[in-house]
């Protein structure tokens, strides 16, 4: 990873582990191998007490596979890490005020090296976002739960995190017309297969994304990761 700017690693399902303006950031980790509420047929590349180093942590909506309050209570504990999120998903938690950052669909600030554009997103809970991150002259989009919309032609990205799933989320063929619509140079899929109703085949759609794009697509399996 020497020389790097950026670094993502996927850690399943939606959570990634993203390295940028010298930052150490999780994307809604949800790190519980066998949770309660339904059962997860891929367990997640590491669990919540591997996490060593983080600056941020941010979550894009309440839902249980995105916000995890022990992970992210036992994370900030250890790690002193801020918490960005919308105010449903903030509630959940039991972190310090001062390390708690609201966000809201339409608002942008810096953190520390990192620009924050909080997106919107379109899903079934109370006040959804995506993020896109930028440092160091390369950025990140990350749409957490999401159908697409026309307001993702406006992004300017390097990098698209996007569900595949198709339950409650884009499906392969709706995530191919996000793709085109984003124009980024690469795209890696998630939130699929963690569950049954998440069946896609990031294979078949990263052939279509080679196909009819000129995206990279990048599959990663969990724990792998890219830098660019």
């Amino acid at each position: 990873m020497v020389g790097f700017v950026v670094f993502i690693r996927w850690l399943g399902h939606a959570s990634f582990e993203l390295t940028i303006a010298g930052k150490t950031v999780l994307l809604d980790p949800w790190l519980d191998p066998a949770p309660k509420q339904m059962q997860r047929l891929v367990p997640p590349a590491i669990t919540e007490d591997a996490v060593r180093k983080c600056d941020y942590i941010f979550i894009t909506h309440e839902h249980f596979d995105h916000c995890s309050p022990f992970d992210v209570n036992s994370i900030v504990q250890r790690t002193y890490a801020h918490v960005v999120a919308p105010p449903e998903a903030m509630a959940l938690l039991n972190i310090p005020a001062s390390r708690r950052v609201s966000a809201n669909a339409g608002e942008s600030f810096s953190l520390h090296g990192i620009d924050v554009q909080v997106v919107e997103a379109r899903h079934q809970s109370d006040n959804p976002v995506g993020y896109i991150l930028r440092g160091e002259g390369h950025s990140v989009y990350f749409a957490g739960d999401t159908f697409d919309y026309y307001g993702m032609s406006n992004y300017d990205v390097d990098v698209a995190l996007l569900p595949i799933g198709g339950t409650y989320t884009m499906d392969g063929i709706s995530a191919l017309k996000a793709v085109k619509a984003l124009r980024a140079k690469y795209v890696v899929p998630c939130h699929y297969g963690t569950f049954k109703e998440l069946a896609p085949d990031a294979k078949e759609f990263a052939s279509r994304v080679k196909a009819s794009t000129k995206t990279i697509p990048v599959v990663l399996a969990p724990g792998e990761g890219f830098d660019i």
